[in-house]
Parts: structure tokens; C-alpha cells; sequence
């Protein structure tokens, strides 16, 4: 418990006195100074927020659901798995925004949600320029000789990420060399080994948000050979995966077009 108020959670040293008085009073409070929303909706709401000069990114996951009230009400505090999952990448020398606070507002029959704060991390090339980029075939290749064996090492480390869009990547570059952040950590894991399902579900993810840039008939194909490049003894079936990938990825493409055409 952090201060007087029944708040579960991670504040750390590095906030100053007024973020940290906010978080204790009232979370939803730090909204009330939103530059701009990257997301909102029932579920969450993530914004940039800017106080005494400074920005921060502020993540609240709202109470969604009778399950999920349950579980965090009275299973696992959602502001320390935050601070888990975070630890993990960082432990394995993987680059994510640093962890401000994370707290669970209220506990028991009187939870709220949870907020979390991060350093904001402004990318050098928004998903915009990315777009752009791959339209330009040396830059296409920059991009995923970045991106693709980024996952691979984190499988290689047992580390599932969940959600493994191209958009929970943020792009920033020191030198010429890239640096990439990763971020929306909900379902991130890490575990011993990494099973081929939780490979082709994150393959298919990245996949399919890039080749909604570019799809051609051999892009699931150029993807998968630069994964293999890094991590191939998993994969005793080359053209099955293929197979199963590329209809996963023509799929998700189709029903995002549906979607669209509504």
C-alpha cells in the first residue's frame, strides 16, 4: 500500500513530488493534463500528458469486465505484472520506456483499474514515415532486418511478446543505427521455451500490420527467411510454417478490408 489510500503498487524514485501526489490522490487525476490521446475507449486510455514541463506517457486500464475485475480484485495485482513484464525486457537488454509508477487504484470489492506511467519516448519516425519508408525497397529491407530478428532474439530468450504489431515498436535512431523500443507489454511473457504456436502467432501478427504496407505474394516468405536466419531449429518444416503463416496473414488481411468496407 503507497501513502493513505488503498493504491497497490510501484512509484519510483525518479518522480517528482507532484507526479507522485497525483498517483496517490487520484490517478485519473494526471488525464486532466492530456496533450493528446493515442487510444481511447472502454478498455484503456493511453495519452501523452504533460505536467511542469515535462511528458509523460499515462496507461489506464479501466474495469472492463467481470472477469477481469476478479482477477485483479483479488489473483495478481496488474501494477506489479506491469512491473514484471518491464523488468523482464530490461533484464535481457531489450530497450522499453522506463517504468514511473504503475498502481492499482483501490483493492479488494473497491478496485478501479490500474495506472501506469512511463517515460516518454518520442520515436524518430512515427508509423507514418515508417509507411513511407517501405515504399523504397532499400529502406523496406532496413526496416525488416531491424524489426524481424528483434523479435527472434526475444523468442530466443523466451521472451512472447502478445501483441508484436508493428505500431508496439517504436522507432529511434542513434547514429544511423537503430535503436528500437518496445512497448504495450499486456501479454508479455516470459517463460522457459518459447512453443512454435506462440512463434507463428507473433510472426503472424508483425507480419500481417507490415504487409498491410505491402502485400505481394513473397513478402510472408522474405519475412520468415530473416527470422530463420536467427532462429531456425524450431522450425522442421519449412513450407508448413510458410503455409500456415501466409494463411494466417491473408486472413487478418481480409477481415481488416471487411472491417474497412462497413
Amino acid at each position: 500500500m503507497i501513502g493513505r489510500k488503498q493504491i497497490k503498487g510501484f512509484l519510483s524514485d525518479r518522480l517528482n513530488a507532484d507526479l507522485r501526489s497525483i498517483l496517490v490522490r487520484d490517478p485519473l487525476l494526471l488525464f486532466n493534463n492530456s496533450v493528446i490521446d493515442f487510444k481511447l475507449e472502454k478498455r484503456g486510455r493511453v495519452s501523452l500528458v504533460e505536467l511542469q514541463g515535462h511528458q509523460y506517457i499515462v496507461k489506464h486500464y479501466y474495469v472492463k469486465s467481470w472477469l477481469f475485475w476478479f482477477r485483479r480484485a483479488f489473483l495478481s495485482s496488474l501494477a506489479l505484472k506491469v512491473q514484471s513484464q518491464v523488468a523482464i525486457l530490461q533484464q535481457n537488454d531489450f530497450s522499453t520506456p522506463l517504468l514511473l509508477a504503475a498502481v492499482d487504484n483501490g483493492r479488494g470489492l473497491d478496485y478501479q483499474g490500474t495506472t501506469c506511467v512511463y517515460e516518454y519516448v518520442k520515436p524518430d519516425k512515427d508509423l507514418g514515415q515508417l509507411q513511407d519508408d517501405f515504399a523504397d525497397f532499400t529502406k523496406r529491407a532496413i526496416i525488416l532486418n531491424s524489426i524481424i530478428p528483434l523479435l527472434a532474439r526475444m523468442h530466443k530468450s523466451g521472451i512472447y511478446h502478445g501483441d508484436a504489431k508493428i505500431s508496439n515498436f517504436l522507432w529511434v535512431e542513434h547514429s544511423s543505427k537503430v535503436d528500437i523500443s518496445i512497448i504495450d507489454l499486456n501479454d508479455c511473457r516470459l517463460m522457459a521455451k518459447i512453443s512454435n504456436k506462440q512463434r507463428i502467432y507473433d510472426l503472424t501478427t508483425l507480419i500481417f500490420s507490415l504487409a498491410w504496407w505491402r502485400n505481394d505474394s513473397n513478402f510472408v516468405f522474405e519475412c520468415l527467411n530473416i527470422y530463420l536466419q536467427l532462429d531456425s531449429s524450431w522450425c522442421h518444416d519449412k513450407e508448413a510454417v510458410l503455409d500456415d503463416i501466409t494463411e494466417r496473414v491473408v486472413k487478418k488481411l481480409a477481415h481488416r478490408r471487411n472491417r474497412q468496407e462497413r
